[in-house]
Protein backbone atom coordinates (compact mmCIF):
# COMPACT_ATOMS: atom_id res chain seq x y z
CA UNK A 1 0.00 0.00 0.00
CA UNK A 2 1.20 3.42 -0.52
CA UNK A 3 2.44 5.68 2.69
CA UNK A 4 1.35 8.99 1.05
CA UNK A 5 -1.61 9.93 3.37
CA UNK A 6 -3.15 12.62 3.69
CA UNK A 7 -2.27 15.33 6.23
CA UNK A 8 -5.56 16.02 8.40
CA UNK A 9 -6.43 17.27 11.90
CA UNK A 10 -9.60 15.82 12.13
CA UNK A 11 -10.77 12.63 11.20
CA UNK A 12 -13.94 13.55 8.88
CA UNK A 13 -15.09 11.54 5.95
CA UNK A 14 -13.33 13.63 3.19
CA UNK A 15 -10.02 14.73 5.62
CA UNK A 16 -8.44 17.96 5.23
CA UNK A 17 -6.42 20.34 6.96
CA UNK A 18 -7.63 22.89 9.40
CA UNK A 19 -7.82 26.57 8.62
CA UNK A 20 -5.28 29.12 9.58
CA UNK A 21 -7.23 31.34 11.74
CA UNK A 22 -9.82 29.27 14.02
CA UNK A 23 -13.05 30.95 16.14
CA UNK A 24 -12.61 31.31 19.67
CA UNK A 25 -12.88 28.05 21.57
CA UNK A 26 -16.14 27.68 23.62
CA UNK A 27 -15.80 27.01 27.78
CA UNK A 28 -17.27 23.35 26.61
CA UNK A 29 -14.53 22.89 23.75
CA UNK A 30 -11.18 23.75 25.71
CA UNK A 31 -9.07 20.77 26.19
CA UNK A 32 -5.57 20.81 26.99
CA UNK A 33 -4.85 20.13 23.37
CA UNK A 34 -6.32 23.04 22.37
CA UNK A 35 -3.55 25.07 23.53
CA UNK A 36 -0.42 26.63 22.02
CA UNK A 37 2.64 26.06 24.47
CA UNK A 38 5.52 28.04 23.12
CA UNK A 39 8.20 26.62 25.29
CA UNK A 40 9.11 23.32 27.30
CA UNK A 41 7.95 19.87 26.23
CA UNK A 42 4.98 21.13 25.24
CA UNK A 43 6.16 23.74 22.86
CA UNK A 44 4.14 23.15 19.42
CA UNK A 45 6.36 25.05 17.24
CA UNK A 46 5.86 27.15 14.59
CA UNK A 47 2.45 26.47 12.95
CA UNK A 48 -1.00 23.66 13.20
CA UNK A 49 -0.34 20.09 13.97
CA UNK A 50 -1.22 18.43 10.84
CA UNK A 51 -1.49 14.51 11.85
CA UNK A 52 -2.48 11.43 9.10
CA UNK A 53 -5.71 9.48 8.90
CA UNK A 54 -5.54 5.94 7.35
CA UNK A 55 -8.77 5.40 4.84
CA UNK A 56 -11.19 3.32 5.06
CA UNK A 57 -10.94 -0.04 4.44
CA UNK A 58 -6.99 0.17 5.11
CA UNK A 59 -5.17 -3.08 6.23
CA UNK A 60 -1.66 -2.63 7.35
CA UNK A 61 1.38 -5.59 7.90
CA UNK A 62 3.18 -5.22 10.85
CA UNK A 63 5.75 -3.19 8.70
CA UNK A 64 3.22 -0.51 7.49
CA UNK A 65 1.57 -0.58 10.97
CA UNK A 66 4.80 0.34 12.25
CA UNK A 67 5.84 2.96 9.31
CA UNK A 68 2.35 4.76 10.34
CA UNK A 69 2.50 4.82 13.99
CA UNK A 70 5.88 5.97 14.04
CA UNK A 71 5.24 8.64 11.36
CA UNK A 72 1.68 9.92 13.28
CA UNK A 73 3.85 10.39 16.02
CA UNK A 74 6.89 11.63 14.75
CA UNK A 75 4.41 14.58 13.46
CA UNK A 76 2.80 14.75 16.95
CA UNK A 77 5.86 15.46 18.40
CA UNK A 78 6.43 18.18 15.87
CA UNK A 79 9.89 20.39 16.68
CA UNK A 80 10.18 18.67 20.47
CA UNK A 81 13.51 17.24 21.65
CA UNK A 82 13.15 13.34 21.97
CA UNK A 83 15.99 11.87 23.90
CA UNK A 84 15.50 8.31 22.25
CA UNK A 85 15.34 7.18 18.93
CA UNK A 86 14.18 3.76 19.24
CA UNK A 87 13.46 1.74 15.94
CA UNK A 88 9.85 -0.06 18.24
CA UNK A 89 7.65 2.95 18.06
CA UNK A 90 5.62 1.61 20.94
CA UNK A 91 9.12 1.38 23.20
CA UNK A 92 9.48 4.62 20.94
CA UNK A 93 6.59 6.11 22.43
CA UNK A 94 6.73 5.08 25.58
CA UNK A 95 10.54 6.29 26.19
CA UNK A 96 9.83 9.81 25.32
CA UNK A 97 6.55 10.16 26.46
CA UNK A 98 4.67 10.96 23.98
CA UNK A 99 1.61 10.10 25.25
CA UNK A 100 1.94 13.13 27.38
CA UNK A 101 0.40 14.94 23.64
CA UNK A 102 -2.03 11.81 23.43
CA UNK A 103 -5.38 13.82 24.00
CA UNK A 104 -9.24 13.07 22.59
CA UNK A 105 -8.80 14.47 19.30
CA UNK A 106 -5.51 12.82 18.65
CA UNK A 107 -7.02 9.28 19.63
CA UNK A 108 -10.03 9.88 17.38
CA UNK A 109 -7.22 10.50 14.82
CA UNK A 110 -4.80 7.55 15.93
CA UNK A 111 -7.83 5.18 15.64
CA UNK A 112 -8.17 4.92 12.11
CA UNK A 113 -4.72 3.44 12.49
CA UNK A 114 -4.92 1.49 14.59
CA UNK A 115 -8.11 -0.43 13.59
CA UNK A 116 -6.10 -0.96 10.24
CA UNK A 117 -2.97 -2.90 12.00
CA UNK A 118 -2.90 -6.48 12.41
CA UNK A 119 -4.36 -7.81 15.85
CA UNK A 120 -1.65 -8.21 17.65
CA UNK A 121 0.32 -4.78 16.99
CA UNK A 122 -2.79 -3.23 17.66
CA UNK A 123 -2.75 -4.94 21.15
CA UNK A 124 0.47 -3.55 21.78
CA UNK A 125 -0.82 -0.20 21.14
CA UNK A 126 -3.76 -0.35 23.28
CA UNK A 127 -2.00 -1.47 26.10
CA UNK A 128 -0.01 1.15 25.96
CA UNK A 129 -2.35 4.00 25.57
CA UNK A 130 -4.57 2.46 27.85
CA UNK A 131 -1.65 2.94 30.85
CA UNK A 132 0.39 -0.52 30.11
CA UNK A 133 3.12 1.77 31.45
CA UNK A 134 3.38 2.36 35.22
CA UNK A 135 3.86 6.18 34.42
CA UNK A 136 0.32 6.07 31.87
CA UNK A 137 -1.85 3.96 34.39
CA UNK A 138 -3.88 6.60 35.82
CA UNK A 139 -4.26 8.60 32.47
CA UNK A 140 -1.21 10.34 30.95
CA UNK A 141 1.33 12.27 33.16
CA UNK A 142 1.57 16.17 33.35
CA UNK A 143 4.54 17.78 32.60
CA UNK A 144 5.20 18.39 36.44
CA UNK A 145 4.37 14.74 37.09
CA UNK A 146 7.05 13.94 35.04
CA UNK A 147 9.91 16.11 36.86
CA UNK A 148 8.67 15.48 40.14
CA UNK A 149 8.72 11.23 39.71
CA UNK A 150 12.01 11.11 41.44
CA UNK A 151 11.07 12.89 44.38
CA UNK A 152 7.70 11.10 44.35
CA UNK A 153 9.81 7.54 44.48
CA UNK A 154 12.17 9.17 47.40
CA UNK A 155 8.79 10.04 49.25
CA UNK A 156 7.84 6.61 48.56
CA UNK A 157 10.63 4.97 49.93
CA UNK A 158 10.46 7.20 52.70
CA UNK A 159 7.00 6.05 53.30
CA UNK A 160 7.44 2.54 53.67
CA UNK A 161 10.74 3.07 55.95
CA UNK A 162 8.11 4.74 57.88
CA UNK A 163 5.44 2.91 58.18
CA UNK A 164 8.29 -0.64 58.78
CA UNK A 165 9.37 1.59 62.09
CA UNK A 166 5.78 2.59 62.71
CA UNK A 167 5.09 -1.35 62.61
CA UNK A 168 8.05 -2.59 64.86
CA UNK A 169 7.31 0.07 67.01
CA UNK A 170 3.56 -1.40 67.15
CA UNK A 171 4.93 -4.54 67.48
CA UNK A 172 7.35 -3.61 70.62
CA UNK A 173 4.88 -1.45 72.13
CA UNK A 174 1.98 -4.25 71.79
CA UNK A 175 4.47 -6.53 73.29
CA UNK A 176 4.95 -4.45 76.18
CA UNK A 177 1.37 -3.89 76.92
CA UNK A 178 0.89 -7.68 76.60
CA UNK A 179 3.76 -8.65 79.10
CA UNK A 180 2.54 -5.72 81.29
CA UNK A 181 -0.81 -7.23 81.40
CA UNK A 182 0.04 -10.51 81.92
CA UNK A 183 2.35 -9.78 85.01
CA UNK A 184 -0.62 -7.38 86.09
CA UNK A 185 -2.50 -10.15 86.08
CA UNK A 186 -0.46 -12.70 87.67
CA UNK A 187 0.39 -10.05 90.55
CA UNK A 188 -3.10 -8.39 91.14
CA UNK A 189 -5.70 -10.52 88.84
CA UNK A 190 -8.19 -13.12 90.61
CA UNK A 191 -6.75 -16.14 91.01
CA UNK A 192 -8.90 -19.54 91.23
CA UNK A 193 -9.86 -20.62 94.72
CA UNK A 194 -7.32 -22.75 96.50
CA UNK A 195 -8.41 -26.64 97.63
CA UNK A 196 -5.50 -27.86 99.22
CA UNK A 197 -2.48 -26.34 101.27
CA UNK A 198 1.24 -26.41 99.79
CA UNK A 199 2.11 -28.96 102.61
CA UNK A 200 0.38 -32.18 100.93
CA UNK A 201 1.10 -36.51 101.54
CA UNK A 202 1.28 -39.12 99.70
CA UNK A 203 -1.93 -40.80 100.05
CA UNK A 204 -2.92 -43.25 102.86
CA UNK A 205 -5.68 -44.91 103.64
CA UNK A 206 -4.60 -47.45 106.27
CA UNK A 207 -5.08 -46.99 110.46
CA UNK A 208 -2.18 -45.58 112.18
CA UNK A 209 -0.65 -49.06 113.41
CA UNK A 210 -0.76 -50.61 109.71
CA UNK A 211 0.61 -47.37 107.95
CA UNK A 212 3.33 -46.85 110.58
CA UNK A 213 4.97 -50.32 109.11
CA UNK A 214 4.68 -49.46 104.90
CA UNK A 215 6.74 -47.55 103.41
CA UNK A 216 10.47 -48.66 103.55
CA UNK A 217 13.45 -46.55 104.93
CA UNK A 218 13.04 -42.81 105.54
CA UNK A 219 14.58 -41.13 102.00
CA UNK A 220 14.57 -37.14 102.89
CA UNK A 221 12.77 -34.83 100.30
CA UNK A 222 15.42 -31.71 99.42
CA UNK A 223 12.84 -29.56 98.75
CA UNK A 224 10.72 -30.55 102.19
CA UNK A 225 14.52 -29.82 104.16
CA UNK A 226 15.88 -26.66 105.76
CA UNK A 227 18.93 -25.56 108.52
CA UNK A 228 18.41 -23.58 110.90
CA UNK A 229 20.54 -21.29 110.70
CA UNK A 230 18.64 -17.88 110.87
CA UNK A 231 19.37 -16.34 114.19
CA UNK A 232 16.80 -14.21 116.03
CA UNK A 233 18.00 -12.39 118.78
CA UNK A 234 16.16 -9.43 121.46
CA UNK A 235 17.62 -7.80 124.12
CA UNK A 236 16.22 -7.53 127.18
CA UNK A 237 14.72 -4.18 128.40
CA UNK A 238 12.58 -1.59 128.08
CA UNK A 239 11.73 0.52 124.57
CA UNK A 240 10.76 -0.58 121.23
CA UNK A 241 11.75 -3.70 120.45
CA UNK A 242 13.02 -2.80 116.89
CA UNK A 243 15.33 -1.28 118.73
CA UNK A 244 16.41 -4.01 120.64
CA UNK A 245 16.45 -6.65 117.82
CA UNK A 246 20.62 -7.33 118.09
CA UNK A 247 23.26 -10.17 116.49
CA UNK A 248 24.38 -12.34 119.02
CA UNK A 249 27.32 -14.01 119.09
CA UNK A 250 27.51 -18.07 119.11
CA UNK A 251 28.77 -18.28 122.43
CA UNK A 252 24.58 -17.59 123.28
CA UNK A 253 23.76 -20.38 121.81
CA UNK A 254 24.37 -24.01 122.81
CA UNK A 255 25.15 -25.33 119.38
CA UNK A 256 26.23 -22.90 116.64
CA UNK A 257 23.71 -21.66 113.72
CA UNK A 258 23.12 -24.87 111.18
CA UNK A 259 24.35 -27.77 113.28
CA UNK A 260 20.71 -28.48 113.47
CA UNK A 261 18.51 -29.70 110.22
CA UNK A 262 15.04 -30.38 109.80
CA UNK A 263 12.90 -32.32 107.25
CA UNK A 264 8.99 -32.90 106.91
CA UNK A 265 8.13 -37.29 106.43
CA UNK A 266 4.97 -39.18 106.67
CA UNK A 267 4.92 -41.64 109.28
CA UNK A 268 1.78 -43.91 110.43
CA UNK A 269 -0.53 -41.71 108.41
CA UNK A 270 0.22 -38.56 109.90
CA UNK A 271 3.04 -35.53 109.34
CA UNK A 272 6.28 -35.86 111.23
CA UNK A 273 9.38 -33.05 111.22
CA UNK A 274 12.62 -34.48 111.71
CA UNK A 275 15.76 -33.02 113.79
CA UNK A 276 19.30 -34.29 113.24
CA UNK A 277 21.92 -32.52 115.31
CA UNK A 278 24.74 -32.81 117.58
CA UNK A 279 25.15 -35.76 119.88
CA UNK A 280 22.42 -35.66 122.80
CA UNK A 281 21.15 -32.39 121.32
CA UNK A 282 17.64 -33.95 121.91
CA UNK A 283 17.80 -34.27 126.03
CA UNK A 284 19.01 -30.78 126.29
CA UNK A 285 17.32 -28.49 123.14
CA UNK A 286 14.44 -26.17 123.47
CA UNK A 287 12.87 -26.92 120.17
CA UNK A 288 9.45 -25.90 118.72
CA UNK A 289 7.59 -26.72 115.38
CA UNK A 290 4.60 -24.43 113.93
CA UNK A 291 2.50 -25.87 110.96
CA UNK A 292 1.91 -21.99 109.40
CA UNK A 293 -0.14 -20.65 106.66
CA UNK A 294 1.60 -18.27 104.29
CA UNK A 295 1.00 -15.51 106.47
CA UNK A 296 2.57 -17.39 109.05
CA UNK A 297 0.09 -17.47 111.34
CA UNK A 298 0.03 -20.92 113.41
CA UNK A 299 -2.44 -23.63 112.80
CA UNK A 300 -0.82 -26.45 115.42
CA UNK A 301 2.11 -25.79 117.25
CA UNK A 302 4.65 -28.15 119.61
CA UNK A 303 7.35 -27.91 121.80
CA UNK A 304 9.41 -30.33 123.11
CA UNK A 305 12.61 -30.51 125.66
CA UNK A 306 13.22 -28.06 128.43
CA UNK A 307 11.72 -25.29 128.16
CA UNK A 308 10.79 -22.57 130.73
CA UNK A 309 8.11 -21.03 128.88
CA UNK A 310 6.60 -23.93 126.86
CA UNK A 311 4.06 -22.96 123.93
CA UNK A 312 1.68 -25.17 122.08
CA UNK A 313 1.54 -28.86 122.86
CA UNK A 314 3.42 -31.40 123.72
CA UNK A 315 3.84 -33.78 120.25
CA UNK A 316 4.13 -37.44 119.84
CA UNK A 317 7.77 -38.30 120.08
CA UNK A 318 7.91 -41.15 116.94
CA UNK A 319 11.71 -41.71 117.26
CA UNK A 320 14.01 -40.43 119.37
CA UNK A 321 18.02 -41.23 119.41
CA UNK A 322 21.09 -39.39 120.04
CA UNK A 323 21.37 -37.62 116.99
CA UNK A 324 18.05 -37.35 115.75
CA UNK A 325 14.41 -36.58 117.13
CA UNK A 326 10.94 -37.21 115.40
CA UNK A 327 8.06 -35.11 116.06
CA UNK A 328 4.25 -35.48 115.47
CA UNK A 329 2.64 -32.63 113.25
CA UNK A 330 -1.16 -31.38 112.36
CA UNK A 331 -1.01 -31.09 108.92
CA UNK A 332 -3.75 -30.40 107.47
CA UNK A 333 -4.10 -31.32 103.81
CA UNK A 334 -7.38 -28.54 102.93
CA UNK A 335 -8.92 -25.51 103.66
CA UNK A 336 -8.55 -24.39 107.68
CA UNK A 337 -11.21 -22.27 109.47
CA UNK A 338 -9.59 -19.88 111.86
CA UNK A 339 -11.03 -18.77 115.22
CA UNK A 340 -10.74 -15.65 114.38
CA UNK A 341 -12.64 -15.47 111.52
CA UNK A 342 -11.07 -16.23 107.81
CA UNK A 343 -10.03 -19.89 106.43
CA UNK A 344 -6.16 -20.87 106.15
CA UNK A 345 -3.95 -23.68 104.23
CA UNK A 346 -1.12 -25.48 105.37
CA UNK A 347 1.61 -23.74 103.60
CA UNK A 348 4.99 -24.37 105.69
CA UNK A 349 6.49 -25.43 108.92
CA UNK A 350 8.87 -23.31 111.00
CA UNK A 351 11.57 -24.90 113.18
CA UNK A 352 13.08 -23.24 116.28
CA UNK A 353 15.78 -23.77 118.51
CA UNK A 354 14.91 -21.76 121.65
CA UNK A 355 17.63 -20.60 124.32
CA UNK A 356 15.17 -19.05 127.36
CA UNK A 357 17.90 -19.55 129.97
CA UNK A 358 19.85 -16.35 129.21
CA UNK A 359 18.70 -13.48 131.09
CA UNK A 360 20.35 -10.74 128.31
CA UNK A 361 17.96 -11.91 126.09
CA UNK A 362 14.30 -11.49 126.05
CA UNK A 363 14.15 -13.54 122.50
CA UNK A 364 17.03 -15.52 121.14
CA UNK A 365 16.56 -18.67 119.04
CA UNK A 366 17.72 -20.05 115.82
CA UNK A 367 15.49 -20.82 113.39
CA UNK A 368 14.35 -22.88 109.62
CA UNK A 369 11.26 -22.21 107.36
CA UNK A 370 10.13 -25.41 105.26
CA UNK A 371 7.70 -24.57 102.64
CA UNK A 372 7.38 -25.19 98.73
CA UNK A 373 5.28 -23.73 95.99
CA UNK A 374 1.42 -24.43 96.41
CA UNK A 375 1.28 -25.61 93.05
CA UNK A 376 4.16 -27.70 92.96
CA UNK A 377 3.66 -31.35 92.95
CA UNK A 378 6.19 -32.37 95.57
CA UNK A 379 4.65 -34.62 98.21
CA UNK A 380 6.00 -35.30 101.87
CA UNK A 381 7.72 -38.87 101.63
CA UNK A 382 6.68 -41.56 103.72
CA UNK A 383 9.00 -44.10 106.07
CA UNK A 384 7.42 -47.15 108.01
CA UNK A 385 8.91 -49.00 110.51
CA UNK A 386 8.09 -51.28 113.59
CA UNK A 387 8.68 -50.15 117.51
CA UNK A 388 12.18 -50.80 118.55
CA UNK A 389 13.89 -50.63 114.82
CA UNK A 390 16.49 -48.11 114.23
CA UNK A 391 16.02 -45.60 111.63
CA UNK A 392 18.94 -43.55 109.97
CA UNK A 393 17.67 -39.83 108.88
CA UNK A 394 20.40 -38.67 105.61
CA UNK A 395 19.39 -35.25 105.56
CA UNK A 396 22.19 -34.08 103.18
CA UNK A 397 25.08 -32.35 103.31
CA UNK A 398 26.91 -34.78 105.88
CA UNK A 399 23.97 -34.48 108.11
CA UNK A 400 22.84 -37.95 109.45
CA UNK A 401 21.64 -38.93 112.83
CA UNK A 402 19.59 -41.84 114.36
CA UNK A 403 16.75 -42.97 116.52
CA UNK A 404 14.71 -46.04 117.55
CA UNK A 405 10.92 -46.19 116.79
CA UNK A 406 9.75 -45.67 120.12
CA UNK A 407 6.09 -46.98 119.37
CA UNK A 408 4.61 -43.62 120.27
CA UNK A 409 1.72 -42.72 117.55
CA UNK A 410 0.24 -39.80 116.65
Amino acid sequence: MSHDLPDITAPDEHGGELPDELPPPTAEDIRPDSFVVTTGFLRAGDGPIRLPVAPAGTSYTAAEADAAARRFFDLLAGERQLDHDLEDPVEHVRSNGLLLLYSEGVGELFETHLVAMPDDVEMRWRELIAGGARDEAFGPLTLQERLDERQVEKNLVLGRRQRLVASVTGLVVAGVVLAGGWWAYQEFGIEPPRERGALQFEMSGEPAAVAALEGGPPVAEPALTAVLSETVAVRSGAGPVDDRVTTPPFAAFPYPPGSLVAALFQFAGAGHVVLVGPTGFADVACVRASVVTSGLRPLDTVTHGPCSDPVGREPAVGCAGPTALLLALDIPAGQVDLPEGGTGFADAVRVQLIVDSDDDYEVLTQRATIAVDPGSDIRIPRFGGAEGDDLLFDLGAGKVGTCTLTGELP
